[in-house]
């Protein structure tokens, strides 16, 4: 895996800055837009596409914050563009840090958005539970074994995702739903829409035919192995996830444009080693299960080798790993 991008490979390895914009093709721009947040990734990479007869798609807008609006705008015009020329906004999938400026540039721009079919049904369906959110996070932390030292700060955590991922009185809605293989209307532009869920249960990879580009979301990224299940119930979501790398498999000629990190080429090498992180976790929780068969999921995942360490997991990335560890459990249970 080679970067693309000293710039963009500096600011993420290194902390504390954010890349500059810049040309990934003729018409087509990386914008990273920063995220509010004490844990990485601290910016989303959105990138902006021009078609034949001058309208521009954004390619995950990023975060709801004005001043994202404002970098967005200023990229338009340093481009020789405007909001007027926005067309559409398509995004990958449904965390707030892709899509939460959506809503706000249909309103603003005119934009027309477009989400995976089965993303949107997976908002819906988060948001009938969304009253009861909290309440099913915190049932499924008990269920999971947790000590009770620990249940407040995964409570805590509870309600801040609740509160970040979407409105109950008002779920995003998008004004185009698209399906497995089919192009976008970009006129001049062949980008086809790839279905790939694991990490949501509709995320979806675009895939520019002509320019040789794989714009991959939170699918495959350079620097973390995305997280499983992270979008409401889905059935296998570690298996959907390993299919889903066999989807994008082929295009190790393709650049990679994720939705976090930065720009890199040598597609193979980075899916293979995300393959492997995920079937050595089966490896070890089948390992674990082996010797404990009735240990909880907080057993399980406190004898997993964790990139940080077990000790220095908190919050979000706790909460995540518990998650995938019930995922592996499952996973390892179905195959027997």
């Amino acid at each position: 895996m080679t970067p693309v991008s000293p710039d963009e490979y500096a600011a993420e390895t290194e902390g504390g800055r954010l890349p500059a914009p810049a040309a990934v093709r003729e018409n087509v721009w990386i914008l990273p837009q920063p995220i509010t947040s004490t844990h990485a990734p601290h910016f989303t990479l959105s990138y902006l596409v021009r078609d034949s007869d001058g309208g521009i798609t954004v390619i995950d807008p990023g975060v709801a914050d004005a001043r994202n609006v404002d970098r967005l705008v200023a990229q338009l015009a340093a481009i020789g563009s405007s909001s007027t020329d926005v067309r559409a906004v398509v995004v990958t999938h449904l965390h707030h840090d892709h899509l939460g400026l959506a809503e706000r540039l249909r309103a603003e721009f005119g934009a027309r958005l477009a989400i995976g079919r089965a993303e949107q049904e997976a908002i819906m369906r988060l948001s009938e539970k969304a009253p009861r959110q909290v309440e099913l996070m915190d049932a499924r932390t008990l269920s999971w074994g947790v000590p009770a030292e620990f249940l407040d700060e995964l409570h805590d955590y509870a309600v801040g995702f609740t509160q970040r991922n979407g409105s109950v009185d008002a779920p995003f809605r998008a004004d185009l739903l698209l399906d497995d293989g089919e192009l976008l209307d970009l006129p001049g532009r062949s980008i086809r829409v790839l279905n790939t869920p694991g990490h949501t249960p509709g995320h979806i990879n675009l895939r520019d035919e002509d320019e040789r580009l794989l714009f991959t979301g939170d699918h495959l990224l350079p620097s973390m192995f995305p997280g499983i299940g992270l979008g409401g119930a889905q059935v296998n979501p570690i298996g959907g996830y390993l299919h889903s790398l066999d989807v994008i498999a082929g295009f190790d000629d393709h650049e990679v444009l994720p939705g976090h990190g930065y720009r890199f080429t040598g597609l193979t090498s980075r899916l293979e080693a995300t393959r492997a992180h995920h079937l050595k976790r089966s490896r070890e929780v089948r390992g674990i299960l082996a010797e404990q068969p009735d240990a909880t999921v907080w057993q399980v995942a406190s004898l997993i080798s964790w990139t940080v360490g077990w000790p220095n997991l908190h919050g979000l990335y706790l909460a995540s790993a518990l998650a995938q560890t019930a995922m592996h459990i499952e996973l390892v249970s179905t195959e027997g």
